[in-house]
């Protein structure tokens, strides 16, 4: 099967996979709410134990694979389109956040922090470097548009309107025990 795949040229694979997901989304369309949610348990598991069983190098090669994919997709799709998706994902994700509980918000919120350590463990240290390279770069074109001046200016006004715990002025009191001692 996997020489087959490795013939097919990519129009062909991209048709062959079109088909299994137009196949798969009508399976899924019968489904009812409680199979819906079966069937998405079962899934997240078989991906969970799939994935727990690559190499730091695999779950990296899976990552780019999935990052190539994703861009191809995006390239095709018009600006106002991608807006247009990012708009509804937003929506979708207000209207589940709304129907959680503190509970479940707290549990959702430990699973995320669990994912991120996860990816930053298999993450090679020199990915993790040149990660941390493209953040740098990705902060600095936000602050690019920016004077020197007008950051100075947002900085003290952001600071202004939430003091830092880090810092606090000194009360009488901590003044007075420094005088003391």
């Amino acid at each position: 099967m996997a020489a087959k795949r490795a013939q097919a040229t990519l129009e062909e694979a991209e048709r062959q996979w079109m088909l299994v997901m137009e196949r798969s989304a009508v399976r899924r369309a019968a489904f009812t709410p409680e199979q819906a949610e079966r069937e998405r348990t079962l899934v997240r598991e078989r991906s969970a134990a799939r994935r727990a069983a690559l190499t730091p190098q695999q779950v990296d090669r899976e990552r780019t694979v999935a990052r190539d994919r994703s861009s191809a997709r995006r390239a095709t799709l018009k600006l106002k389109e991608i807006e247009k998706q990012r708009e509804q994902a937003r929506e979708k994700v207000a209207a589940w956040r709304a129907t959680l509980t503190p509970k479940e918000i707290q549990l959702q919120q430990t699973v995320a922090t669990e994912r991120t350590r996860s990816k930053r463990a298999t993450t090679l240290p020199n990915k993790a470097e040149e990660q941390r390279v493209v953040a740098r770069k990705r902060s600095t074109a936000r602050r690019a548009p920016y004077t020197p001046d007008e950051l100075q200016r947002l900085r003290i006004c952001s600071s202004e309107k939430a003091p830092s715990k880090k810092w606090q002025a000194p009360t009488r009191k901590a003044e007075n025990k420094t005088i003391r001692k």
